[in-house]
């Protein structure tokens, strides 16, 4: 099952890392994705071993009979209170979306999975550029009215990141580089451009919320306007502190 991963190796428990785990969160445009990998690349230049949300959705699409069922058990038996918890959350906005739902068990999924390559893998960064702060937002936009409270009950369902930075910029920016995107993955992707703004104007204020509401304790703001070799320059320097603070 882990021979495919040949940029990690199985470890010892005496010599296995703990893996730090960085989340990116930003307005879609902001560059989470390009950032994301540049700072990766950066990383494994430097001899680190990074995994990325791609090799864990890699890990899930090829894990054996066995490896499923202890997931799906640990979903069951584990996780399920958490699980209802979250939907009870929904409903007392009079959020009832199947696709909200869906979003919270897929990362809790790629989670599990998560824990399972940092258990049996030398990882030494873990570089996520969608993760749970993002996708909350992304299962509750367009959903209510108002945004005011919810974001501090949704907190509470938040995963463990060691650093989470947020990418900022502004609407008519973001709409620009969604507008000129090839594919059409994203709600965003699909409006015209003046509704595109709004919508974005609207949503933008709530996940930085969100992001506000981490109790992470390494929390970086930076503008999703520089180059993404320097915003990874910045990144690795704060990465680098949390390391070795001394």
């Amino acid at each position: 099952m882990l021979h495919n991963f040949q940029s990690f190796h199985t470890c010892n428990k005496n010599d296995k890392p703990k893996a730090t785990v960085i989340e990116f969160v930003g307005p879609p445009g902001a560059g989470k994705s390009t950032n994301s990998q540049v700072l990766s690349e950066l990383l494994k230049s430097k001899g680190v071993r990074v995994c990325e949300l791609q090799d864990i959705k890699r890990y899930v699409r090829e894990l054996g009979f066995p490896e499923r069922l202890l997931v799906l058990l640990k979903l069951v038996f584990v996780k399920s209170p958490g699980i209802v918890y979250y939907m009870l959350t929904l409903a007392a906005y009079r959020i009832y979306s199947i696709n909200s739902v869906y979003r919270f068990l897929r990362l809790i999924i790629f989670d599990l999975a998560l824990q399972q390559l940092r258990k049996n893998l030398c990882i030494d960064v873990v570089v996520l550029e969608q993760w749970i702060i993002q996708e909350l937002w992304s299962a509750t936009i367009f959903k209510l009215d108002s945004y005011t409270n919810i974001g501090k009950h949704l907190s509470r369902f938040y995963f463990k990141s060691d650093l989470v930075f947020y990418l900022d910029i502004d609407s008519n920016t973001a709409s620009e580089r969604i507008g000129s995107r090839k594919s059409n993955l994203s709600r965003f992707d699909l409006m015209p451009p003046k509704q595109r703004i709004e919508e974005l104007q609207k949503y933008n204020t709530y996940l930085f919320q969100l992001f506000e509401n981490s109790t992470c304790s390494h929390k970086l703001f930076s503008k999703g306007y520089d180059r993404p070799e320097i915003n990874a320059a910045v990144f690795l320097h704060h990465l680098d502190k949390k390391l070795n603070p001394n």
